[in-house]
């Protein structure tokens, strides 16, 4: 067959390099390797060159996308030329590559669904480096982080614990993913539980005293305050509060602090749980008539045996 001949004329193109060594093969070497220098040099100009001018309208993302693309083509046609140049069989190479390739796409099924479903995720564009991003996986485990790095086969998060995680393609197309930092402001939602002889309207405007006091929150939108549900010993109020995208940890965390102290000025309690003592008949000596004769009995009765 024509296929099982390629790696026989690999072998004997390297021999004939190898075995013919004098000046003319020497100076032809040295060549390629000039060539295949002169190309990175040119083909890293170029790429930079292009993301400078053309590509300053694009995100982080596209530019590393474009700034390699580029990059490889142009350095592998120069790689080509010095193979070429140096008295390599193009032509064998490229044959012996494409078996190389058949045959690694059966041995690595799951690179390549990585492979295309980075493509996907590239031409979505769904997200971008430096965006906040959570993914619930299937198992329900969330991860929430910074993206890094999106690569054709897997993405790079940075956690808040400074924890650097690896995610497959694959995973990002399949669960669902939760872009946090694609709009400049965010919604904090804070859950509340006030006792049922609270006055609802009294809440209502300390809660919204105390955004309207916060200059963090914005004023557009507004915040809002609804009952959400009756709960068996309390109601349940949804506050929500806007505020930019770099300032959510910080609202999130002192809005609570300014919502406790809100309403401990206005005498708002919250339900929490409570434990008293009962006088029970018990935390006194029982009477003898109070006492379970059967069970407090010294001889139980038995019915005469059966003769």
């Amino acid at each position: 067959m024509p296929s099982s001949n390629i790696p026989t004329e690999v072998t004997n193109s390297l021999k004939g390099v190898f075995t013919n060594i004098n000046t003319d093969r020497l100076t032809e070497v040295l060549v390629a390797v000039v060539l295949c220098f002169i190309g990175f040099l040119i083909a890293r100009f170029i790429s930079n060159t292009f993301i400078r001018t053309i590509g300053v309208r694009f995100n982080a993302h596209q530019k590393l996308v474009w700034r390699r693309g580029i990059f490889y083509f142009i350095f592998l046609l120069f790689v080509m030329a010095s193979l070429k140049e140096a008295g390599f069989k193009l032509s064998v190479f490229l044959g012996a590559a494409g078996i190389l390739t058949v045959a690694l796409g059966f041995a690595s099924q799951t690179s390549a669904s990585n492979l295309i479903s980075g493509l996907f995720l590239i031409g979505e564009g769904s997200f971008e480096v430096g965006d906040t991003i959570q993914i619930t996986l299937i198992r329900g485990h969330t991860i929430e982080g910074e993206v890094i790095s999106i690569d054709l086969l897997s993405v790079k998060l940075l956690t808040q614990d400074n924890i650097y995680v690896r995610l497959p393609n694959e995973q990002l197309i399949r669960a669902p993913v939760q872009n946090l930092s694609k709009f400049p402001i965010r919604r904090i939602p804070i859950t509340l539980a006030i006792n049922f002889h609270e006055d609802i309207i009294k809440v209502r405007e300390v809660l919204l005293d105390v955004a309207n006091k916060y200059p963090l929150v914005l004023a557009d939108p507004k915040p809002a305050v609804t009952v959400t549900a009756f709960r068996e010993s309390s109601i349940e109020l949804l506050f929500a509060v806007w505020c930019q995208q770099e300032n959510y940890l910080k609202v999130r965390d002192e809005m609570q602090e300014r919502i406790r102290n809100g309403f401990v000025d206005n005498q708002i309690e919250i339900p929490v749980p409570k434990m008293g003592f009962v006088d029970h008949p018990l935390s006194r000596p029982l009477e003898n008539e109070e006492i379970d004769q059967y069970a407090n009995e010294k001889a139980l009765k038995r019915e005469p045996d059966l003769k």
